[in-house]
């Protein structure tokens, strides 16, 4: 699904974004090569960015504590 029409950013392009350290929605953009133009889409953007922050931290394996 498209998050930002105006420079066809999709879902899968935010989360390769968030895996190579965006955090903000300029730093989406700047990973996809692109400037943002209206803004529209920067609420949807931010909470997928937290989401796919939230998925990636569920997923890394945690580490025990030696005994």
């Amino acid at each position: 699904m498209y998050l930002c029409i105006c420079r066809a950013i999709r879902e899968r392009d935010v989360d390769a974004a968030v895996r190579a350290g965006a955090r903000r929605p300029v730093d989406v953009f700047r990973a996809c090569g692109q400037n943002p133009q209206c803004g529209s889409c920067a609420s949807d953007m931010r909470k997928r960015i937290d989401q796919t922050i939230g998925r990636e931290q569920a997923a890394a394996p945690t580490l025990m504590a030696a005994d």
